[in-house]
């Protein structure tokens, strides 16, 4: 059996454990297609991705001339406090993407049209969606965004770093504990380099004075410690518990103890894909849906592997994305129609076979990972996750603006060690009490 004949069929059998259907879902335009004409706005969080969405659009495009899409990019931080602004204003984009822990506080402004309702009034099928993320945007039995991808986190690396230092790639038998940082603190202590070629293991290590650092870390719950909380068997809903205090404290240490990533003041005003992108970072926690911004913004050699695992095993946050419908949009009909496209077999094949993200139907999962080893990066990683990691959803969260505010501010007094990681956790713990559910 050839390599992809066999990866074909261990992603059918993964997609049956998931409880994935695998039913073709062919796209069938309106009969009058042709006929009908809006402007929509479509909003997205990811400049990386904008090649692919507007592949799907030119694509939808040729069934339906008349419906002009203008793509509105604005990044992460930007996009959510935009969006509830033009949603209190009375105002949104008619399709934009939804996502999982913002989800809570979407609802609670009305902002997401019920796909249910539309569905049923279209005689439209939901058999061969993801039911894992049709799950995380289902209220009261009614579905609020239509699936679009599924993604986790991996160690991506610097492969000419290694070599140039001769120290042996990542992969996946590293572990780490919060006590003495396990395996893969030494490895990051190998990869962290003064400028006098010493790396941090040397009794000759000069702190002050660092060339290349083990890995960059930001202030980021999906992509970093939300990851190490679970691995070391704590929770990401409550900060305050022994677990999560332990887990932070050895995520302090990273910065001031062990000096194997930059300064948080650093990578604060430069943002760690650009300090990875300057070839002095040897490790980089990132998601798959990052691989277009890697490939094209990095001048060497790319390599991905697992995770490390923790106390309490290879556990791992997994996320899916969602598009949804603004509930004030005057042109419902026509924004239904192009979620109905994106979410089909032709507007999926589309982000897969581009590399643009690991998409919810199964069926084109292959087609990514052939992207990327035509594009020289061996991202199977991210499918072992998918098969071997113990892997959980981000809580559906409440009050998310408040909350995140709570432990984005407190984190970054954290690695920049203004406070430590007790009170971090207490004050987290005092605003998410004061909010409650």
């Amino acid at each position: 059996m050839g390599k992809n004949k066999r990866l074909v069929a261990l992603l059918l059998c993964v997609a049956m454990l998931l409880g994935i259907s695998t039913t073709a879902f062919a796209y069938t335009p309106a009969e009058n297609a042709a006929e009908m004409s809006a402007e929509l706005r479509y909003m997205f969080w990811d400049e990386g991705q904008r090649s692919g969405v507007e592949k799907q659009i030119a694509k939808f495009n040729e069934y339906y001339p008349n419906i002009k899409v203008n793509l509105e990019f604005l990044a992460w931080d930007q996009y959510w406090e935009k969006i509830q602004t033009e949603i209190n204003g009375g105002v949104c984009a008619d399709v934009f993407m939804n996502q999982t822990w913002w989800f809570q506080t979407l609802q609670s402004m009305h902002a997401a049209a019920n796909l249910t309702e539309l569905a049923e009034a279209d005689g439209y099928s939901w058999d061969g969606h993801m039911q894992q993320v049709m799950d995380i945007y289902t209220e009261d039995g009614n579905l609020y965004a239509i699936p679009r991808d599924w993604d986790t986190i991996c160690v991506v690396y610097n492969k000419d770093l290694f070599d140039q230092y001769g120290v042996e790639y990542p992969d996946a038998s590293l572990t780490w504990n919060p006590t003495d940082g396990g395996s893969y603190l030494e490895l990051l202590q190998k990869m962290t380099i003064d400028v006098n070629g010493n790396n941090a293991l040397s009794p000759d290590f000069d702190p002050d004075n660092i060339d290349v650092y083990g890995t960059v870390i930001e202030n980021s719950n999906n992509e970093f410690y939300w990851n190490l909380m679970l691995m070391n068997g704590g929770n990401i809903v409550d900060y305050t518990t022994e677990k999560n205090v332990e887990t932070m404290q050895f995520a302090q240490d990273l910065f001031l103890k062990y000096h194997v990533t930059p300064p948080f003041a650093s990578i604060r005003a430069s943002g760690g894909d650009t300090m990875f992108a300057s070839g002095k970072i040897a490790m980089y926690w990132e998601g798959n849906w990052q691989l277009s911004a890697l490939k094209s913004n990095c001048d060497f050699n790319i390599g991905i592997c697992e995770l490390p695992s923790g106390p309490d095993g290879f556990r791992t946050l997994v996320n899916g994305i969602g598009e949804s419908i603004y509930s004030g949009s005057p042109h419902k009909a026509e924004a239904w129609e192009l979620l109905k496209f994106l979410a089909s077999d032709e507007g999926q094949e589309i982000l897969a076979t581009n590399g643009t993200v690991l998409v919810s139907r199964s069926e084109y999962w292959d087609d990514f990972f052939k992207y990327w080893e035509d594009n020289g990066i061996d991202a199977n990683a991210y499918m072992r996750t998918f098969e071997t990691a113990d892997t959980s959803i981000a809580a559906l969260v409440p009050h998310w603006t408040e909350k995140n505010d709570a432990i984005m501010k407190n984190y970054e007094l954290l690695f920049l060690g203004q406070i430590d990681s007790q009170t971090a956790a207490d004050n987290i713990g005092a605003v998410y009490a004061q909010l409650g559910d």
